[in-house]
């Protein structure tokens, strides 16, 4: 038998390196986005968030398909409210 040869090693490890980078980058970029959600809202899209979130709870997605967020989506547009 022969021996393996080092270019399956090299592309290994080259893939191990980019994923490892990649995940660098987006670990280095998740607080940056999350520093943007610090946003006060309006009592009135609190309230039709909270009331269209208790709606959809009621149908779970395993038993019930898309049910859940069609009734999310229409709930928010009767409020006046982006999803």
């Amino acid at each position: 038998m022969a021996p393996k040869s080092n270019k399956s090693f090299a592309k290994a490890t080259t893939k191990l390196g980019l994923a490892t980078a990649i995940a660098a980058l987006l670990f280095t970029a998740a607080p940056i986005t999350g520093a943007v959600a610090d946003v006060q809202i309006s009592s009135a899209r609190a309230a039709a968030l909270q009331q269209c979130n208790r709606l959809a709870s009621r149908f779970p997605l395993h038993d019930w398909g898309n049910t859940q967020i069609q009734l999310y989506r229409s709930c928010m547009a009767q409020h006046g409210q982006q999803e």
